[in-house]
């Protein structure tokens, strides 16, 4: 707000024009009425304040200009728009026009309107709220972009709303703010559903695990809200909003190029979606889209017909980040480790996605199977059991793996993903103790690669398994377990 109320009152040269953009809910109306009280209050200054609320044409905002500025109304049959220039030309004291959600009105006649009066109103300054950046440039006419509430400032929003009228607001409120992507549309109707005696514990498990369904079934106006923005786009643009969305965090033109032909046109794209401020800029350099649009555009496909698109572009996200881990573990083993390691950091959460999307229920049986396989091959069990943080996220993959194995009846995977998961656990445990369970991990995987032919039995796991068994029984405190721990270990040599 500071930002816009200084461009305009700046010596010498004020704007003209201020334009305010971002997506629906983010308060863009608040901002600009504030503003407006900034100028009524201000006894130094001698601007007029007119306010026009949403309309439906520019013939509709002009005949609510006349009647504002002459106190008449002018039937349909004059021309509004001729007339509206002509008044607002011959202004004889600095007023300020407010414009709000001018989005349905946008368009060349708009565009034709607003440069005339930028050149001959000279006593006339506007402010546009809008969904989208108008078609003229001048350097006369300023962009100001709304991103969401960072968390704290979220927080101290709820605070407000909610009035201590819930028990423990200050914990509540700061993890619903990182959970409602600063939209203080959102927040307000969580607050309200609180305040009307909504389960914080449900509505917090509710956002953290579908927000979507959330919005349809109690903040209906906000779900609608996110729908109209899109359906508005062009069907490339809602395509390529689909293609990012497989991204779970900000990301830039070199991360997204698989999705598309080239490096050009991904940064094209880019570029395109952060100028209309569906994409948000972040001090890295990289852009992020903002989590209820990614997730509206995940949850929605079918109505976005985008159905296709989305399949392609999750099947893409899923094959490329798995197969850059499938590099990186190799790259582990050389010389590079260091390299490998901060270069899964900073991808580890797609590689995550990716096996997350592969592994869930509605995957198809040949996406669950390639991500089981990337996750007990060799080298990525081994990387991932030392680099993937918190431990417990580790073993959590790998017993996914291992239920998809065994719900499928593939003995090989299953005794793979037995192997995976035990020697994931003797990371945790059993190098301080025994563990009974791990050991049965590790004797399963041993007696089910024995049901397998000899050359299925000739291979790297199977004699991870039989060492690990072996030691596993080592560990444990009887004499006949440890000397069955060591037959294990030297049936190998």
């Amino acid at each position: 707000m500071n930002e816009i109320i200084q461009k305009l009152t700046q010596v010498p040269d004020p704007l003209r024009m201020i334009i305010i953009v971002s997506l629906p809910g983010m308060g863009k109306t608040q901002v600009a009425i504030r503003v407006c009280q900034v100028f009524l209050q201000n006894k130094q200054s001698k601007k007029s304040v007119i306010f026009i609320e949403k309309q439906d044409k520019l013939r509709d905002v002009c005949s609510e200009l006349l009647r504002r500025l002459s106190g008449r109304h002018l039937s349909e049959r004059h021309d509004l728009v001729s007339i509206a220039k002509r008044r607002l030309k011959e202004l004889r004291e600095d007023t300020v026009v407010v414009l709000d959600n001018t989005e349905e009105i946008q368009g060349k006649e708009f565009d034709d309107f607003a440069e005339y009066l930028l050149k001959y109103a000279p006593r006339l300054q506007l402010i546009l709220t809008s969904r989208e950046g108008v078609g003229l440039t001048s350097p006369r006419v300023h962009r100001v972009s709304l991103y969401p509430l960072d968390s704290n400032s979220s927080a101290r929003l709820l605070l407000r709303l909610l009035q201590e009228s819930i028990a423990n607001s200050e914990e509540l409120a700061k993890k619903l703010s990182e959970l409602c992507g600063g939209i203080p549309l959102f927040l307000v109707h969580c607050a309200c559903l609180l305040k009307d005696g909504f389960n914080p514990a449900v509505l917090i498990q509710e956002l953290r695990d579908n927000p979507i369904r959330l919005l349809k079934t109690n903040a209906e106006q906000v779900y609608k809200e996110l729908g109209r923005f899109l359906s508005k786009s062009t069907e490339n643009v809602i395509g390529n909003l689909v293609r990012v969305s497989v991204f779970p965090t900000a990301f830039s033109g070199e991360d997204i190029a698989f999705l598309f032909y080239d490096k050009l046109e991904a940064e094209t794209v880019k570029t395109e979606m952060v100028k209309c401020s569906l994409l948000q800029k972040m001090n890295n350099g990289k852009v992020i889209l903002h989590p209820l649009v990614r997730d509206y555009c995940r949850a929605e496909r079918k109505l976005l017909k985008m159905e296709a698109v989305g399949e392609e572009a999750q099947y893409k996200f899923n094959h490329h980040f798995l197969e850059v881990l499938q590099c990186l573990s190799k790259q582990f083993i050389s010389k590079e480790s260091e390299k490998a390691i901060s270069t899964f950091r900073n991808k580890k959460a797609n590689i995550m996605e990716a096996f997350k999307n592969c592994l869930q229920g509605k995957s198809s049986v040949d996406e669950q199977e390639f991500g089981v396989d990337v996750a007990n091959s060799d080298e990525v069990m081994d990387f991932l059991a030392k680099v993937l943080s918190p431990p417990a996220e580790c073993t959590k993959l790998y017993q996914k793996c291992r239920d998809i194995a065994e719900d499928s009846g593939d003995q090989k995977r299953l005794a793979d993903s037995l192997n995976s998961l035990g020697f994931r656990r003797l990371c945790d445990v059993a190098h301080r103790r025994g563990d009974r369970d791990t050991l049965e991990m590790f004797q399963q995987a041993y007696d089910i690669r024995m049901t397998l032919s000899e050359e299925q039995q000739k291979c790297e796991t199977h004699a991870n398994t039989l060492c690990k068994l072996g030691l596993c029984y080592s560990l444990q405190v009887t004499r006949c377990s440890y000397l069955k721990g060591s037959e294990l270990i030297f049936s190998l040599k």
